[in-house]
């Protein structure tokens, strides 16, 4: 049984009196925003035990060869799931679900090859097993990660390195599918495939041992199915992959003080979207109204779907990045990370 709503109480008792900041921007943080024009983008996609690279992001489209790979035995790469670029650092990070263990690339647009990771993060004290997501906020350079029932708090995101114990281990008590954090709001966001919900952890760099959950997005008016991405615009609206029928991309209003049985604004949602199993999205805020980058396995697809933030019901993806020279196989497209600033 989820404690969600005796939680929910006792974040309202311990979060009584806080005064809610007014929205600012999301410092870079792997596809959610950037500053200055469009440069081209670099894609990273994670298969299953590779890293693919393709330049161009914001035109690539079609069955195109990688620009490179990262692969072979110096990599660590075992079944890598999803990915985060550091567009300030040039720095990819990978949950590296099969070497119980996060891989850390720096200088990753120029690499290609059977190259070691610049940093990896493992080992019995840092208490991971089966990493599935990652999240990072650059204003408090805290590294979160989704591991089972718990979400790891790794200090010094920038510089932390073999076998460190987290900061804080949050547990939760349900299977973590996504993560995605707001760090000037001090906010994270998870998502809760099994309850059909996505939770908001207010005050996230303080939180410790058990998770006191702002709130909840959840009920039918929702549309939630098997929640699994977790995307965040400049004007506060948040969206979600849903990977399982009625698939969809939905999107809500007011993230940082929603909860409840929400009612989207938009939702993306039938047979022209070609979405199958959307999983990891991605938001680039370059392009008009927001372009939205969503891996879907089962579709063995990147799908780029532009000016989300006015887009509503069937609609196509402006560009399908997919097929054989792509690299792209069915079941393993398991996480995507934009830099729209190269």
């Amino acid at each position: 049984m989820r404690r969600r709503f005796a939680i929910f109480v006792l974040g309202l008792l311990l979060l009584a009196g806080c005064v809610i900041s007014p929205r600012r921007p999301i410092p870079g943080s792997g596809g959610g925003g950037g500053g200055g024009g469009s440069t081209g983008g670099q894609l990273y996609v994670s298969t299953a035990n590779s890293i693919l690279h393709f330049a161009n992001a914001e035109t690539a489209t079609g069955n195109l060869a990688p620009t490179g790979t990262i692969s072979g035995s110096s990599t660590g790469l075992s079944s890598p799931k999803r990915l985060l670029v550091d567009t300030s650092a040039n720095r990819l990070y990978v949950a590296n679900q099969g070497g119980s263990s996060i891989l850390v690339f720096d200088n990753v647009s120029t690499l290609a090859g059977n190259i070691a990771p610049t940093r990896v993060i493992s080992g019995n004290a840092t208490t991971l097993s089966a990493p599935v997501d990652i999240a990072l906020d650059t204003t408090n350079d805290l590294l979160y990660v989704a591991d089972g029932n718990s979400i790891l708090v790794f200090a010094s995101a920038s510089t932390v390195n073999g076998n460190t114990a987290p900061a804080h281990s949050i547990n939760m008590g349900i299977a973590v599918a996504g993560l995605l954090s707001d760090g000037a709001n001090n906010q994270l966001y998870l998502t809760d495939s099994g309850d059909n919900a996505v939770d908001r952890l207010d005050s996230a760099n303080a939180q410790n041992v058990v998770g006191i959950v702002g709130g909840a997005i959840a009920g039918a008016d929702t549309k939630l199915s098997s929640p699994s991405g977790l995307a965040l615009d400049g004007s506060n609206r948040l969206y979600v992959s849903n990977a399982t029928a009625p698939v969809s991309i939905t999107v809500y209003p007011n993230a940082s003080i929603a909860t409840g049985d929400s009612l989207t604004t938009f939702t993306i949602s039938g047979g022209n979207t070609n979405l199958q199993s959307p999983q990891q999205i991605v938001l680039n805020r370059n392009v008009g109204t927001g372009e939205l980058y969503v891996a879907d396995p089962v579709a063995a697809s990147i799908l780029i779907f532009t000016n989300v933030a006015t887009s509503n019901g069937n609609v196509s993806p402006a560009r399908t990045i997919s097929g054989a020279n792509t690299g792209l196989a069915a079941n393993a497209v398991n996480g995507i990370a934009l830099d729209n600033t190269r």
